[in-house]
C-alpha cells in the first residue's frame, strides 16, 4: 500500500493504492473522493465528471453547480436551510448540501496506508475531520470526527453523498428485513414527504410499477430519494454489477449512523444515471426537520463525535455479512 501526490483533472490530489483498490481525493475541492477504482475488476465505482468543469465553486453555490461527480460529505445539513435551534446561531443560513463540500480542506497527516484531512466550519463553529484508510487490499475505511469548537450546543447532521456509477445491470441490495421505504422528496411521481412504498418493487403516484433496486438510463429524466424507515436501522447496503459479477459493500454501525437514504438520479440533475447510498446520522435531508423530530446529533461545547464507514469491493458472489440482519 502507498500514498502518492498526483494531479487529478488539473487539481492537486492524493492517491492511496493497494493491489485491489485505487482511491483518489482532492483536498482543495471539499476533500471530494474522486475515484474508487477496483483494479482487479477494471471498474470505476464513482461517477467521473461527465461534462461540467472540475474545479472549485463559490461558497454557498447550489450543489448542482459543481461537476456532479465522486463522493462528497454533507454537513451540517443536506438541504439548504436556516439553522433551527434557538440561541446565538438561530437563523444562520446553511448552504445547499451543507458547506464542507465547497471549501478547501487541510491535509493533516499522511502515512503509507492513510490520509487525514480536516476543515473548519464557516457558518457554524466546528471542525470536521476524515481519515481515509485502506484497511486491507479490498477495503476502504472512512473514519470521521466532528468537534463543536463553539461555546453553545451545536446541532448538525452528516450524510455521505457518493455518486456511484449506475448501469442497466446495477442492483441495489439491502438486508431482507427492509420491506418498505419512506419518501423524502416532494416529487410528483412519489408524492408528499412520508409516503411509504414497498421495497424492492413499488407502484408510484402515477400508477407505474417501479423496480426500486434498479436504475433507469438518464433519458428517463427522473429521480427519487427514499429512506429506510428510521425505526428499523440497518448496518449494510450493497451495489452489484450483475453483468460483470463484481460488487461494492458498505458497512457501518447503526448505533453511530442510524439512517440510510438512497438517492437515485436518472438524468434529472446529472448527465448520467447515478445511485447514492447516503448513510447519515440525521433523518431526514433538512436539518430543521431532523431537529424537530429529535433525529440528529447535538454536540456540547468541546464535544467530539466519531463514526466510520467501510467500503469493500469484490468479484463473484456478494459476501453478505452474517450479522443477523440478512
Amino acid at each position: 500500500m502507498a500514498v502518492s501526490h498526483i494531479t487529478w483533472r488539473g487539481m492537486p490530489a492524493l492517491q492511496i493504492q493497494s493491489d485491489r483498490l485505487r482511491v483518489v481525493t482532492t483536498p482543495g475541492l471539499g476533500a471530494k473522493i474522486t475515484s474508487l477504482y477496483d483494479r482487479v475488476a477494471n471498474y470505476e465505482w464513482l461517477v467521473s465528471p461527465p461534462g461540467k468543469p472540475f474545479g472549485p465553486v463559490d461558497y454557498g453555490a447550489p450543489f448542482t453547480s459543481q461537476d456532479m461527480s465522486g463522493w462528497d460529505d454533507m454537513y451540517p445539513s443536506i438541504k439548504s436551510c436556516s439553522y433551527p435551534v434557538l440561541g446565538p446561531y438561530y437563523g444562520t443560513p446553511v448552504p445547499d448540501h451543507g458547506e464542507i463540500w465547497a471549501v478547501p480542506w487541510l491535509v493533516e497527516s499522511i502515512a503509507s496506508d492513510r490520509v487525514t484531512v480536516s476543515v473548519d466550519g464557516r457558518a457554524l463553529p466546528y471542525r470536521f475531520q476524515r481519515t481515509m484508510l485502506l484497511q486491507d487490499e479490498a477495503t476502504l475505511t472512512l473514519r470521521y470526527a466532528v468537534t463543536n469548537t463553539g461555546s453553545y450546543p451545536l446541532a448538525g447532521l452528516w450524510a455521505a453523498h457518493p455518486q456511484f456509477t449506475a448501469t442497466d445491470s446495477t442492483r441495489v441490495i439491502l438486508p431482507e428485513t427492509v420491506t418498505e421505504m419512506y419518501n423524502a422528496r416532494d416529487i410528483p411521481a412519489w408524492g408528499a414527504y412520508g409516503v411509504c412504498y414497498s421495497w424492492p418493487q413499488a407502484v408510484n403516484q402515477h400508477g407505474e410499477v417501479v423496480q426500486l433496486d434498479r436504475i433507469a438510463p438518464p433519458d428517463a429524466r427522473t429521480c427519487r430519494k427514499l429512506y429506510v424507515p428510521p425505526e428499523e436501522p440497518i448496518e449494510w447496503a450493497a451495489l452489484a454489477e450483475e453483468t460483470n459479477a463484481h460488487w461494492l459493500l458498505m458497512r457501518w454501525d447503526p448505533a453511530q449512523i442510524p439512517y440510510l437514504g438512497i438517492w437515485v438520479d436518472e438524468g434529472a440533475a446529472n448527465e448520467v444515471s447515478t445511485v447514492a447510498l447516503e448513510v447519515s446520522d440525521g433523518f431526514h435531508d433538512a436539518l430543521p426537520i431532523a431537529w424537530e423530530n429529535r433525529r440528529c446529533p447535538v454536540l456540547a461545547p468541546g464535544e467530539t463525535r466519531k463514526w466510520e464507514v467501510s467500503l469493500r469491493v469484490g468479484s463473484g458472489a456478494l459476501d453478505i455479512p452474517s450479522t443477523g440482519q440478512e
